[in-house]
């Protein structure tokens, strides 16, 4: 077997399973945080806030951050509490993992589209544009492909605040949604998950390309600056969209976290975000380490 056969071997078969193998890794070491977020961005504050007084003098409450509240998960949940829900967040990943790539093997990009030097800005947004609608092809497959899974993890995690256990078992969760909600319920939320997934996509290509094109020192240091920024901007500026998907996919389903007092009953996500916009929620649980209590918040002031 020539080299060339074997180096696209490797390209094609062990990167994407290494690619895999990595997320997978990553997700499973950062669920407890991952946790502590989403019950956060349903709105389940278990944990007092406490006053803090600035170098200038102003006091301010902040609630604990998520890694004081994944230790209160472990202290009520043990070590094993601390990771529900990961097991169809994995499989999940997989599949969007799988049908991004068979996708992304489908649609087929005449290579003359890469970006050179020589091209316009006219030239150099056109193949910006044509390879961003590829890969939101691509994210939209694999979000679509795997939102039941994500709905079933995110079901599970939102049993902590009830201590229920309606939702156990992957399979057993998918045939309960679907005998009570139907198809539907396994595909709740995925509009503000797709906005969330497409959006994200399109502002970092745009910024990325961007950077590249202006940059004055375009070099590989500043480029890979320039990328970290555009993807944390671009999470930040879509981050309202996860809070939405996370509150409409529990809310109504039963669950006391989604329901009242806790969490309104809403006809459908644009409500639930209205909801969150007027309460000024909608980035709760965007902050790891600091996390400031807005005004609004007047239940949780009553626990001081």
């Amino acid at each position: 077997m020539d080299s060339d056969t074997e180096n696209r071997r490797e390209e094609n078969g062990d990167a994407p399973r290494h690619t895999l193998i990595g997320k997978c890794v990553m997700k499973t070491l950062s669920h407890p945080l991952d946790y502590a977020r989403f019950l956060v961005q349903i709105g389940h504050e278990p944990m007092a806030p406490y006053r803090y007084r600035s170098i200038f003098g102003e006091e301010r409450l902040f609630l604990p951050n998520l890694v004081v509240y994944a230790k209160y998960i472990y202290s009520v949940d043990g070590f094993k509490g601390m990771y529900v829900g990961l097991a169809p967040k994995i499989i999940g990943i997989c599949i969007e993992h799988f049908s991004s790539s068979l996708m992304s093997d489908y649609i087929q990009i005449d290579k003359n589209l890469n970006v050179d030097n020589t091209d316009s800005d006219l030239e150099v947004w056109k193949k910006c544009a044509i390879k961003t609608s590829k890969e939101m092809i691509c994210t939209a497959t694999s979000i679509i492909l795997s939102h039941p899974l994500h709905i079933v993890s995110m079901r599970m995690m939102a049993q902590f605040v009830g201590y229920e256990h309606r939702y156990t078992l992957v399979l057993q969760s998918i045939l309960l949604i679907n005998r009570e909600e139907g198809v539907n319920g396994l595909f709740t939320a995925i509009i503000p998950r797709l906005l969330a997934g497409l959006g994200t996509v399109i502002l970092v290509n745009v910024a990325k390309q961007a950077f590249s094109r202006y940059l004055f020192d375009p070099s590989p240091m500043t480029l890979n600056i320039a990328d970290f920024a555009a993807s944390y901007l671009a999470n930040a500026a879509t981050y309202s969209f996860n809070v939405v998907t996370a509150c409409t996919a529990i809310n109504n389903c039963g669950l006391a976290a989604g329901m009242p007092p806790d969490m309104p009953v809403f006809g459908n996500w644009l409500e639930c975000m209205k909801y969150l916009y007027r309460c000024d929620q909608l980035n709760r649980g965007s902050s790891t380490w600091f996390r400031r209590v807005p005004l609004t918040q007047s239940k949780l002031l009553k626990l001081l």
